[in-house]
């Protein structure tokens, strides 16, 4: 387990490099002169020049590169263009409502998702299968806009529920959990979607082609039992590993859907830098969503791992 948790953790080390590499090189690459996008149009060439050395982007790009590199191997993300702020401390301000989003998402599309996937599983091929089916494939072709759009016209405004902004928790928990429930379901519901087709078609193998089910059945175990008690267990793998990629893959949507909100999380963060041509901001929230990316996949391996013995030994094998 520790040769292979040490592989892995020496293996992040040149995707991370990599992705910053790449990030900084597209940014850099773009047209147009970001002292010049930052000061406005009618700026004088001289205080162009002046903010250009100011910000270093009048050294060689590899250069500019490798500094960014060792102060962020210390901490120091660099100072947004347009604000004068710390990166860090930007990113940090921001990144507690994107979690709390993804995170409440997330248990919302398991908490639905699995009871309702079993119940499919049990009736495969039947009506009621097909009709949870239809909810499923509407989830995976709806995009998040359109998801957010149809719970503000259905939910929020004969609820009463906010349409856009945004309450901290900590300085109301009650009014925190009404702006972050529209963003959160607008994101579980495409979770959701991939959830119940991978946890439905793994139970639906597990229950017609194992030998245990049959064995459980012959000795007249009920079949919610089975389900629940022996398949539910097994097919919780796959499930595991999508939930991982997910968490991921929900900061792109979040970029969406905190936009849609107004919520004033990382997604919205990198919108603006990008409007404004703060690439420093940009960087350093792109790279702080790979480094959260690469460790919730180091994460899932290891629980992956930890839970089902046979994958740990032909991992150390190998």
């Amino acid at each position: 387990m520790g040769r292979m948790l040490g592989r892995r953790l020496l293996q992040l080390i040149p995707v991370l490099l990599g992705v910053s590499f790449l990030t900084f090189m597209l940014l850099n690459l773009l047209p147009g002169d970001p002292a010049q996008a930052i000061l406005g149009e009618g700026a004088t060439p001289e205080a162009v020049a002046a903010l250009s050395a100011q910000l270093g982007l009048d050294q060689p790009l590899l250069l500019r590169y490798w500094h960014w590199l060792v102060a962020a191997l210390g901490g120091d993300l660099g100072m947004s263009a347009s604000s004068g702020e710390p990166v860090s401390a930007l990113l940090l301000q921001r990144l507690p409502a994107s979690v709390q989003i993804m995170v409440l998402a997330q248990v919302i599309a398991l908490l639905v998702a699995v009871p309702v996937a079993v119940l499919a599983a049990g009736r495969a091929g039947s009506g009621l299968d097909r009709l949870l089916g239809l909810t499923a494939f509407a989830g995976v072709a709806s995009p998040p806009f359109l998801v957010g759009m149809i719970l503000v016209l259905i939910v929020a405004v004969p609820f009463g529920l906010p349409a856009t902004g945004w309450i901290p928790l900590t300085e109301n928990p009650f009014l925190n959990a009404r702006s972050a429930l529209l963003p959160a379901f607008t994101l579980a519901f495409a979770l959701y979607a991939m959830y119940f087709r991978v946890l439905r078609a793994d139970l639906v193998t597990q229950l017609t082609q194992e030998e245990y089910v049959t064995t459980a059945r012959a000795k007249g175990v009920p079949k919610s039992a089975i389900t629940w008690r022996h398949v539910l267990r097994n097919s919780v793998f796959p499930l595991i590993t999508v939930v991982g990629i997910n968490m991921g893959a929900l900061l792109g949507g979040a970029v969406i859907v905190e936009t849609l909100f107004a919520v004033p999380g990382l997604g919205k963060l990198i919108v603006d830098a990008i409007y404004q041509r703060d690439f420093m901001v940009v960087q350093g929230a792109v790279v702080v969503i790979a480094v959260a990316f690469v460790l919730i996949n180091f994460a899932v391996d290891v629980l992956y791992a930890a839970l089902d013995p046979r994958i740990r030994h032909a991992r150390t094998a190998s």
